[in-house]
Protein backbone atom coordinates (compact mmCIF):
# COMPACT_ATOMS: atom_id res chain seq x y z
CA UNK A 1 0.00 0.00 0.00
CA UNK A 2 2.89 2.37 -1.03
CA UNK A 3 1.11 3.69 -4.00
CA UNK A 4 -1.41 6.18 -2.36
CA UNK A 5 -1.98 8.96 -4.32
CA UNK A 6 -2.77 11.35 -1.66
CA UNK A 7 -1.43 12.84 1.54
CA UNK A 8 -3.57 13.23 4.97
CA UNK A 9 -3.09 16.71 6.39
CA UNK A 10 -2.92 16.22 10.17
CA UNK A 11 -4.30 19.93 11.93
CA UNK A 12 -3.56 20.28 15.83
CA UNK A 13 -5.74 23.02 15.97
CA UNK A 14 -7.05 25.20 19.30
CA UNK A 15 -10.57 23.67 21.48
CA UNK A 16 -12.08 26.85 19.40
CA UNK A 17 -10.90 26.01 16.13
CA UNK A 18 -12.22 22.21 16.62
CA UNK A 19 -15.81 23.33 17.73
CA UNK A 20 -15.85 25.74 14.67
CA UNK A 21 -14.54 22.86 12.40
CA UNK A 22 -16.86 20.13 13.55
CA UNK A 23 -20.42 22.95 13.70
CA UNK A 24 -20.09 21.82 9.80
CA UNK A 25 -20.64 18.35 10.25
CA UNK A 26 -23.78 17.04 10.92
CA UNK A 27 -24.24 15.53 14.70
CA UNK A 28 -25.09 12.25 12.90
CA UNK A 29 -21.85 12.00 11.84
CA UNK A 30 -20.24 11.55 15.48
CA UNK A 31 -19.30 8.74 17.25
CA UNK A 32 -20.56 8.88 21.07
CA UNK A 33 -20.89 8.07 24.47
CA UNK A 34 -20.82 4.46 24.91
CA UNK A 35 -18.23 4.32 22.10
CA UNK A 36 -18.60 0.65 20.97
CA UNK A 37 -18.51 -0.85 17.58
CA UNK A 38 -22.31 0.10 17.15
CA UNK A 39 -21.60 4.08 17.43
CA UNK A 40 -19.22 3.96 14.60
CA UNK A 41 -19.99 5.94 11.25
CA UNK A 42 -18.80 6.40 7.81
CA UNK A 43 -19.31 9.30 6.36
CA UNK A 44 -17.28 12.47 4.18
CA UNK A 45 -16.95 14.41 6.98
CA UNK A 46 -16.57 12.42 10.78
CA UNK A 47 -16.12 13.66 14.41
CA UNK A 48 -15.97 12.34 18.26
CA UNK A 49 -14.60 14.07 21.43
CA UNK A 50 -13.30 12.88 24.54
CA UNK A 51 -10.81 10.44 23.97
CA UNK A 52 -9.01 9.79 27.14
CA UNK A 53 -8.38 5.80 27.57
CA UNK A 54 -10.34 4.76 25.05
CA UNK A 55 -8.54 4.11 21.37
CA UNK A 56 -10.09 5.75 18.16
CA UNK A 57 -9.21 4.87 14.80
CA UNK A 58 -9.66 6.92 11.79
CA UNK A 59 -9.89 5.22 8.32
CA UNK A 60 -10.12 7.18 5.06
CA UNK A 61 -10.24 6.48 1.20
CA UNK A 62 -9.88 10.15 0.78
CA UNK A 63 -13.25 10.62 -0.29
CA UNK A 64 -14.93 8.75 2.91
CA UNK A 65 -13.71 7.88 6.12
CA UNK A 66 -14.85 5.35 9.14
CA UNK A 67 -14.23 6.42 12.42
CA UNK A 68 -14.56 3.94 15.19
CA UNK A 69 -14.00 5.00 19.19
CA UNK A 70 -13.93 1.97 21.21
CA UNK A 71 -14.59 2.15 25.26
CA UNK A 72 -11.99 -0.40 26.65
CA UNK A 73 -14.55 -0.89 29.98
CA UNK A 74 -16.98 -2.73 26.92
CA UNK A 75 -15.69 -6.34 26.74
CA UNK A 76 -17.69 -6.66 23.16
CA UNK A 77 -14.96 -3.89 21.90
CA UNK A 78 -11.89 -6.27 22.52
CA UNK A 79 -13.20 -8.68 20.44
CA UNK A 80 -11.50 -7.78 16.62
CA UNK A 81 -12.83 -10.08 14.25
CA UNK A 82 -16.03 -7.92 15.16
CA UNK A 83 -13.83 -4.81 13.96
CA UNK A 84 -12.60 -6.42 10.60
CA UNK A 85 -16.23 -8.00 10.35
CA UNK A 86 -17.43 -4.14 10.39
CA UNK A 87 -14.45 -2.78 8.13
CA UNK A 88 -15.23 -5.14 5.68
CA UNK A 89 -19.02 -3.95 5.28
CA UNK A 90 -17.94 -0.63 4.81
CA UNK A 91 -14.39 -0.41 3.44
CA UNK A 92 -12.54 -2.04 0.86
CA UNK A 93 -9.62 -3.38 2.67
CA UNK A 94 -7.63 -4.29 -0.78
CA UNK A 95 -7.48 -0.76 -1.92
CA UNK A 96 -4.01 1.11 -2.37
CA UNK A 97 -5.63 4.40 -0.79
CA UNK A 98 -6.23 3.42 2.80
CA UNK A 99 -4.56 5.19 5.47
CA UNK A 100 -5.47 5.72 8.80
CA UNK A 101 -4.64 7.43 12.29
CA UNK A 102 -4.45 5.83 15.77
CA UNK A 103 -4.87 7.57 18.32
CA UNK A 104 -5.48 7.43 22.30
CA UNK A 105 -5.14 4.56 25.05
CA UNK A 106 -4.05 4.92 28.60
CA UNK A 107 -0.86 2.84 30.05
CA UNK A 108 -3.45 0.19 31.61
CA UNK A 109 -3.87 -3.44 30.48
CA UNK A 110 -7.21 -2.91 29.03
CA UNK A 111 -6.93 0.26 27.52
CA UNK A 112 -3.95 -1.34 25.35
CA UNK A 113 -5.35 -4.14 24.39
CA UNK A 114 -7.60 -2.22 22.25
CA UNK A 115 -4.87 0.15 21.07
CA UNK A 116 -2.79 -2.77 20.12
CA UNK A 117 -5.53 -4.86 18.54
CA UNK A 118 -5.93 -2.20 16.19
CA UNK A 119 -2.15 -1.52 15.48
CA UNK A 120 -1.99 -4.96 14.64
CA UNK A 121 -4.73 -5.21 12.36
CA UNK A 122 -3.41 -2.30 10.51
CA UNK A 123 -0.33 -3.92 10.15
CA UNK A 124 -1.64 -7.30 9.37
CA UNK A 125 -3.48 -5.29 6.20
CA UNK A 126 -0.81 -2.98 5.06
CA UNK A 127 -2.97 -0.02 6.23
CA UNK A 128 -0.26 2.86 6.85
CA UNK A 129 -0.92 5.04 9.63
CA UNK A 130 -0.09 8.29 11.46
CA UNK A 131 -0.18 7.15 15.67
CA UNK A 132 -1.13 9.51 18.65
CA UNK A 133 -1.02 7.75 21.66
CA UNK A 134 -1.78 8.52 24.99
CA UNK A 135 -2.99 12.45 24.82
CA UNK A 136 -2.05 14.01 27.93
CA UNK A 137 -5.69 15.12 28.21
CA UNK A 138 -8.83 14.04 26.52
CA UNK A 139 -8.50 13.97 22.62
CA UNK A 140 -10.89 15.23 19.91
CA UNK A 141 -10.82 14.60 16.54
CA UNK A 142 -12.46 15.01 12.86
CA UNK A 143 -11.79 14.29 9.34
CA UNK A 144 -12.95 16.45 6.51
CA UNK A 145 -12.82 14.81 2.89
CA UNK A 146 -12.75 18.06 1.16
CA UNK A 147 -9.31 18.58 2.36
CA UNK A 148 -8.32 15.64 3.36
CA UNK A 149 -7.45 16.77 6.92
CA UNK A 150 -7.45 15.07 10.16
CA UNK A 151 -7.97 17.66 13.19
CA UNK A 152 -6.67 17.40 16.71
CA UNK A 153 -7.34 19.19 19.30
CA UNK A 154 -6.90 18.59 23.30
CA UNK A 155 -6.24 21.25 26.09
CA UNK A 156 -2.44 20.51 26.07
CA UNK A 157 -2.24 21.66 22.36
CA UNK A 158 -4.97 24.45 22.98
CA UNK A 159 -2.72 25.82 25.43
CA UNK A 160 0.40 25.02 23.00
CA UNK A 161 -1.03 26.71 20.21
CA UNK A 162 -1.75 29.99 22.41
CA UNK A 163 1.53 30.41 23.70
CA UNK A 164 2.69 30.60 19.94
CA UNK A 165 4.05 26.78 19.45
CA UNK A 166 4.18 25.91 16.05
CA UNK A 167 1.71 22.79 15.32
CA UNK A 168 4.44 20.36 15.27
CA UNK A 169 5.84 20.98 18.96
CA UNK A 170 2.18 21.66 19.89
CA UNK A 171 1.24 17.70 18.22
CA UNK A 172 4.25 16.66 20.20
CA UNK A 173 3.48 17.63 23.65
CA UNK A 174 0.12 16.46 23.52
CA UNK A 175 0.70 13.37 23.46
CA UNK A 176 3.44 10.75 25.33
CA UNK A 177 4.09 9.30 21.74
CA UNK A 178 3.69 10.13 17.73
CA UNK A 179 4.88 9.04 14.38
CA UNK A 180 3.58 10.44 11.67
CA UNK A 181 3.20 7.88 8.73
CA UNK A 182 5.19 8.73 5.25
CA UNK A 183 1.42 9.65 3.60
CA UNK A 184 0.57 12.43 6.04
CA UNK A 185 2.48 15.70 6.67
CA UNK A 186 1.54 17.80 9.23
CA UNK A 187 -0.34 21.28 8.63
CA UNK A 188 2.49 24.32 9.20
CA UNK A 189 0.51 27.53 10.48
Amino acid sequence: MKNISFTSRIKPVTLNEFASTIASIPSKNSVNYPWTLKESIKAKDVYTTNIVDCSSCLISDGEEAVLMHLNPNTEMNHVFSRVITFLRGKLDLKSENLQAVLLGSKNNQKSLDIYNKFQTLLQQLNIPYTELKNGKTPTSVAYKSTSDEVFISNRTIDKMLKKGDNTQESLKSGFEKISIADCDEIVNK
